[in-house]
């Protein structure tokens, strides 16, 4: 069971330079016509969000955790849904691709 980091959440991805705080978890991404989607969303820190520059990804491609974003019971009961919710997902997960 992977530990779903919170909104928030500053990380730098693997093979990357900039830090990237964390937006959207489990968001749909059209990829040439293949509605799927990743783990996270997120924007360059501390720049923030800026409608070109999106970047989607998954747990297993994060380096480094700088930054754990705000923990609530909210959170605890999102992450308690999630995990029961995660298996139904009709959409595929996509994955990186590597160049």
């Amino acid at each position: 069971m992977m530990n779903v980091l919170p909104i928030g959440s500053v990380i730098r991805l693997k093979d990357g330079e900039q830090k990237i705080m964390i937006i959207s978890r489990a968001p749909l991404y059209n990829n040439e016509g293949t509605i799927g989607y990743f783990d996270y969303a997120g924007c360059l820190y501390p720049q923030g969000q800026n409608s070109q520059m999106t970047y989607f990804f998954n747990h297993e491609d994060i380096e480094e955790i700088y930054f754990t974003g705000y923990v609530d019971e909210m959170e605890k009961e999102f992450l308690k849904q999630y995990e029961l919710q995660k298996d139904k997902i009709k959409y595929p997960k996509l994955k990186i691709k590597a160049d």
